[in-house]
């Protein structure tokens, strides 16, 4: 149960710490006194979103704190993969700041909201004014009639298979598809790929043809430069060779005379044999160049069969061939997409008949837990003043649909299974059974919430509840039956329930009173415990009559605790 819960900087609340007890627990108060912010501050700690407008004015961070005794617990689980032990009690603390962000904490160990969420929601189940709306909505009967089951783990083995399914029909309607322009794709590739074959490719062969080309262009000018070298160096009178091959005898003379003009002589001797070599390849050169116009033609063919391939496949000749191995990678694909799609076939119609079988196998679960729903909440109705009251769960599908090669009719699958659920109401003999929205009034809407959460808390191990003005559109009588239904509950769980009617207020095990102060320039609330008799009496007699108590309505306030104490 939740046991304590300290509040710091959180809307108008400066600092409050207030403890729980066991049974029921009813919060009374002016209307905007601060109840709801105390239900407000407990769904945050549950995981609800957070915002920067719920600091206190001039605050930068409020902290939220509750500590809850959850031994026997749907969160177990989730409590046990963090390592605690949920004997020791539970810790469960966030802060919020101006921003917006905020940090959650669980005994102290940072955990992240979503496990957060997970934890308290096996923890505490509270009911607001606003989930007349999610009763009211038939898209979300199926929803709360699979929690009311605890069919929510068969629901997800169905969604698993429903989910492998989906993912298995859309590729094979990918592959489906493929396979219709698969003929005309793999003439193109095969295509593509043999005129690249046909080029017989070489890496470095553009680079060295373009060199040629150039060459044969310019032949005339090569080879005059090359032959003037020739001349210069070996050819014409007075040539380098002619007159280094001079110098070295004449030196070679001195050295005769001189020995020291023989080094000179060396140093020559090496340019010189140098010089001949370079003129005797120069000559080879002007040999070998030639302007060929066929050769240049074959080669301006090819340079422009290059550029045409690279135009189409890369920017390169490397380019080019990586391409081609890419397509020919897809080739063998599609050529193996058949039977791809023949085996991809068979998986798809299995998993369509599991889900089936799945979804069928939910709907009848479903449907018996229907009925025992309808049972028990026409009994618990019968407890709220609503003897006649006729309730039912009305299954639709959502259709059928022919599946595989052998058209196989199977229902048709949503997210959710094959069904289709709406609650029908008849709050009186003669009326037809219509959707709750069109025919529940506000008074009976808060009798038949009251009725499925009283059924829900015994189905389920959440052990703690919370009513936000459960007694909306209520009054009299009523509200006397709908307190002891309270009570009734509060017997094997933990109550909470917001309230402004006497009638449920008598019945509480701790009454706590919410008021709302102002010094003029600032505003706070505060809680007190009314723990002895009399201010309970003076808080009932409020509530019947105003702040000033008169003495019919103190006695009216005794009348119904002594009724309560019965």
């Amino acid at each position: 149960m939740l046991s304590e819960l300290r509040i710091k900087n959180f809307a108008i609340i400066d600092q409050l710490q207030v403890q729980f007890g066991p049974g029921l627990n009813v919060l009374t108060g002016e209307t905007g006194a601060g109840k709801s912010i105390l239900v407000d501050a407990i769904n945050l700690l549950l995981g609800s979103r957070a915002s920067g407008e719920m600091i206190r004015t001039g605050q930068e961070e409020a902290i939220l704190e509750a500590f809850l005794e959850a031994e026997d617990s749907r969160s177990r689980a989730a409590i046990d993969r963090l390592g605690l032990s949920p004997a020791d009690g539970l810790l469960l603390k966030r802060l919020i700041q101006r921003s917006g962000k905020s940090r959650t904490y669980l005994n102290g160990q940072a955990i992240p909201l979503h496990m957060l969420e997970e934890i308290g929601e096996g923890l505490i189940n509270i009911y607001g004014q606003h989930e007349h709306q999610h009763f009211l909505d038939p898209s979300r009967h199926i929803d709360i009639l699979d929690r009311s089951g605890n069919l929510w783990p068969n629901r997800q083995a169905y969604q698993d298979i429903y989910r492998r399914w989906l993912e298995s029909s859309a590729e094979l309607k990918e592959l489906i598809t493929r396979e219709k322009e698969r003929a005309d794709r793999l003439d193109l590739l095969a295509f593509q790929s043999g005129e690249i074959t046909q080029a017989q490719l070489d890496p470095d062969e553009e680079e060295s043809l373009q060199g040629e080309r150039t060459r044969l262009i310019h032949a005339e000018k090569l080879q005059a430069i090359a032959h003037q070298g020739v001349e210069v160096l070996y050819g014409e009178s007075g040539s380098a060779v002619e007159r280094l091959k001079a110098t070295l005898q004449r030196l070679r003379e001195g050295s005769k005379i001189d020995p020291t003009l023989d080094s000179f002589a060396a140093a020559i001797e090496a340019p010189l044999f140098q010089v001949e070599d370079t003129a005797s390849s120069l000559r080879s050169y002007v040999e070998k160049i030639s302007f060929d116009p066929k050769r240049l033609e074959i080669i301006e063919s090819r340079l422009d069969e290059i550029h045409k391939l690279k135009k189409k496949y890369g920017a390169s000749i490397r380019d080019i061939l990586s391409y081609q191995q890419r397509i020919d990678e897809e080739r063998r694909r599609l050529e193996s997409l058949q039977e791809k799609i023949n085996g991809l076939q068979e998986v798809t119609e299995k998993l369509r008949t599991q889900a089936s079988a799945s979804a069928q196998n939910l709907s009848e679960q479903r449907k018996k837990v229907a009925r025992g729903l309808s049972e028990k909440l026409r009994a618990e109705l019968a407890t709220l003043g609503m003897k006649k009251v006729r309730f039912v769960v009305q299954f639709e599908h959502e259709g059928s649909e022919a599946v595989g090669k052998e058209e196989t009719t199977l229902p048709s699958l949503n997210e959710k299974g094959v069904d289709r659920v709406q609650f029908l109401l008849s709050p009186n003999p003669g009326e037809e059974l219509k959707p709750m929205d069109k025919i529940a009034s506000g008074g009976e809407l808060s009798r038949i919430m009251l009725a499925m959460k009283r059924i829900f808390a015994e189905e389920t191990m959440v052990r703690t509840l919370i009513f936000d003005e459960v007694d909306a559109g209520i009054g009299g009588g009523i509200a006397e039956i709908v307190g002891r239904k309270l009570k009734e509950i509060a017997r094997h769980h933990q109550v909470f329930c917001i309230t402004h009617l006497p009638q449920i207020a008598c019945f509480a095990d701790q009454h706590l009173r919410v008021d709302k102060y102002t010094d003029g320039q600032d505003t706070w609330a505060e809680i007190s415990d009314l723990q002895d008799r009399e201010m309970q009496l003076q808080e009932l007699a409020r509530m019947m009559g105003g702040e000033n108590s008169t003495v019919p309505a103190l006695q009216f306030a005794e009348t119904l605790m002594e009724r309560a104490g019965k």
